[in-house]
């Protein structure tokens, strides 16, 4: 009888043991791992990608496409999100866009967004601070964006959709008007969202976002008016063979200025991420008289001998550059060659205001 009680017992202890495990197991959400990239809403920002224990992510401008220039000190103060193997990368649902890795040169692998690789910065310590954005105006916060920025080859900078794909304009489509439908539609793909709330432009990306409603009811997103579609022969990012065919078919150059406002001096210009841009008295048309230690003080307003300017549709004057040196042009407006000051450090200062009574900035 004893003995029986006691198998009993033993039957009982094994299977609330049993119960207990399946419990346990039964609760992964709350424990499991965290993934190596997410969405954040921040109040600066909207929405933004974040790593592990959501801290910021960041791309640099002067990275290429799938390649980090972020080495040694860099790679001290902006630590690249890294993954053990690529099967490890894992993603919140939702995120558009392709995430992959790329080998660093210390054989590490770094994860990449569209080609662009990730990075953290060293100042930043707690979730939701983005204390690296802005940082020598080339570390930008990430939005997991609809529309962006991409420099290719020979074309400079143009739009591309969110998995960073060209996109193009038809010269036959008339403001918020696509004339493209059919089978031109099957060779020019537009870019379209769910819905106007979730179209996310890029950073530093001025002009005006909207949708138009499509005959067949999808939302296909604009640009200053222009229908935004891709090419069906672009196969891999940082192609644009869809340039110039047909004549009517053409790339999509941002905005090169924007305009900001203060009560004391109204509208004024200001580059895409919001600097003030200043004219000097002493310079005549289309010619720049500030070198040296003027130059140092008053850096010219530049773009790459390949990039292309973009006037959008709220400036009226005339954009134009002159050369500035072997690799960049310096922007001019109604022929006054444009600067920035050195002693402006965020979006909004104007402290080049009136220096030296020959100083100013340029309204639109």
């Amino acid at each position: 009888m004893f003995k029986v009680k006691s198998l009993v017992l033993l039957v009982l202890v094994a299977l609330l043991a049993s119960s207990t495990l399946s419990q346990v197991r039964a609760q992964p959400s709350s424990q499991a791992a965290a993934p190596t990239v997410s969405v954040a809403d921040n109040k600066a920002f909207g929405k933004i990608l974040v790593g592990k224990d959501g801290l910021t992510l960041y791309n640099f401008t002067e990275d290429s496409l799938d390649s980090s220039t972020c080495v040694d000190k860099c790679a001290t103060a902006w630590p690249p999100l890294l993954v053990d193997s690529a099967d490890k990368l894992t993603v919140a649902d939702g995120i558009p866009g392709e995430f992959g890795t790329l080998t660093r040169t210390d054989k590490t692998l770094q994860v990449t967004y569209n080609g662009q690789p990730l990075y953290y910065w060293f100042k930043d310590k707690a979730a939701g601070d983005t204390t690296g954005n802005r940082i020598g105006r080339t570390w930008w916060v990430v939005p997991p964006a609809t529309v962006y920025y991409q420099r290719i080859a020979k074309l400079g900078t143009v739009l591309v959709g969110p998995k960073g794909q060209t996109l193009y304009m038809f010269v036959k489509d008339a403001p918020d008007v696509s004339n493209c439908p059919g089978k031109c539609a099957d060779a020019w793909p537009p870019l379209t969202v769910k819905s106007a709330d979730t179209l996310v432009p890029g950073v530093n990306l001025p002009g005006k976002f909207n949708t138009i409603k499509r005959d067949d009811g999808s939302l296909q997103v604009t640009y200053n008016g222009q229908p935004l579609y891709y090419w069906k022969d672009d196969k891999v990012r940082g192609d644009a063979t869809g340039e110039a065919v047909g004549k009517t078919w053409f790339t999509v150059v941002p905005e090169t200025l924007a305009t900001s406002n203060t009560k004391d001096l109204g509208d004024f210009l200001v580059t895409p991420d919001g600097m003030t841009v200043y004219a000097f008295a002493n310079d005549t048309a289309g010619v720049s008289t500030c070198t040296g230690d003027c130059a140092k003080l008053w850096p010219a307003y530049t773009i790459s001998v390949n990039d292309r300017l973009g006037l959008g549709t709220t400036l009226k004057g005339k954009l134009d550059t002159i050369k500035h040196d072997d690799t960049s042009l310096q922007v001019t407006y109604n022929g006054v060659p444009l600067y920035l000051y050195k002693t402006d450090k965020k979006p909004g200062d104007v402290l080049g205001q009136n220096v030296g009574n020959v100083w100013a900035v340029v309204k639109p």
